[in-house]
């Protein structure tokens, strides 16, 4: 089996297909998002939707705390097809599933489990794990598949050239990184790994070799994100903002106000990061420097990401209900409250509508 057929499968061509949009984690889209908040439609599912949307082509793959995995077409919000896991799991923890080029799916699901699900909606294989099971990471390049769960356990696979293939894929290695961990792994372009787990960023080498640990004052409840040039971004309890150096040097941080911060930060192509934090703030700065280049402020807290379009729109939502939309120059271009709080990552789908689901069960579509 070569890289190259292991490429081919690994990530679909266009589209939302994984947390943050890409191994990385920039959230940044290469389509033009809303920029209005007009309803293109709403869908009611089975629970709260904690769970974040994965989108390839015309189809959004979105669960909520109920238990179901549905495939919905963009334009309509209808089904294409369901997978029911038979079990909710009640959390405020926002994973995203990732979609293959073959269009499969790797859903972290209930029972501890990471289900990969065919393009027809059926079950190939699934992968149990000694806690909830986070975003998936999926490493094209080099045919890898990369599982964290909640208790800090780290694993890596030996990713099948199709997730249709009956077989689960090949343990390559295990690490027990910290108790406690809440991010989805994020992918370096050298192969590492950075995880966050307890008070702590970590760097796993490709063959499962600790590079270097990083420790916070506090818990760390978000995701790690990696900058063009290598800069490594993520938040801590202990009220700050960090930036890392890929050999471990900290170049920046910068202070949330005092306040926690569970928005994890996504890492733009065009060098910039934008993280939210309590207060209510989205900041946009450079991400080698931490220069704060502005502040987008918002009414209640920010539990989720920010995601961005080709143009430097930013769009996000908090938890007093309201979503979202700034231009690149920060004007506000909507503002849209509902009844609900929001948990759940937003994505961008390649026709530039904007997705989100709310605590309210309802998967929301702003857009053209």
């Amino acid at each position: 089996m070569t890289m190259q057929r292991h490429a081919e499968a690994a990530m679909p061509a266009g589209g939302w297909a994984s947390f943050g949009h890409d191994p990385a984690h920039s959230g940044t889209a290469p389509v033009r998002g809303p920029r209005t908040g007009r309803l293109r439609w709403t869908r009611r599912l089975e629970g709260p939707i904690a769970p974040g949307t994965a989108v390839a082509g015309a189809t959004a793959y979105a669960a909520s705390n109920g238990g179901v995995l549905h495939a919905i077409d963009v334009v309509t919000g209808r089904d294409r097809w369901r997978f029911d896991a038979q079990g909710s799991y009640g959390s405020d923890l926002s994973t995203v599933p990732a979609v293959l080029a073959d269009g499969s799916v790797l859903w972290p699901g209930p029972h501890q489990t990471l289900y990969a699900i065919g393009r027809d909606g059926a079950l190939r294989w699934r992968l149990a794990a000694a806690a909830d099971v986070l975003s998936p990471l999926v490493d094209a390049r080099r045919g890898r598949l990369y599982v964290a769960d909640m208790t800090g356990q780290l694993r890596a696979f030996r990713l099948p050239a199709s997730a249709a293939s009956a077989a689960p894929p090949r343990l390559l290695w295990s690490r027990r990184l910290a108790s406690g961990s809440y991010g989805s792994p994020a992918l370096g372009a050298d192969g590492t790994v950075y995880e966050t787990a307890g008070r702590s960023l970590f760097a796993i080498a490709a063959n499962g070799r600790l590079r270097w640990e990083r420790a916070s004052e506090s818990t760390v409840e978000v995701s790690p994100a990696v900058a063009p040039d290598g800069t490594i971004v993520f938040g801590s309890n202990d009220t700050h903002e960090y930036g890392y150096a890929p050999d471990g040097t900290r170049r920046w941080r910068d202070r949330l106000g005092g306040e926690y911060t569970y928005a994890s930060a996504m890492t733009r192509p065009d060098g910039t990061v934008l993280f939210g934090d309590h207060r209510g703030i989205m900041t946009l700065a450079v991400a080698r420097t931490g220069r704060v280049l502005r502040r987008y402020r918002a009414r209640g807290q920010l539990w989720t990401a920010a995601a961005s379009d080709r143009d430097g729109r930013v769009y996000f939502a908090t938890r007093r209900g309201h979503v979202y939309g700034f231009t690149a120059r920060g004007r506000r271009l909507f503002d849209r409250q509902f009844a609900t709080t929001f948990d759940a990552y937003p994505a961008l789908a390649p026709d530039g509508t904007l997705l989100i689901g709310g605590d309210d069960g309802i998967l929301r579509a702003f857009g053209p």
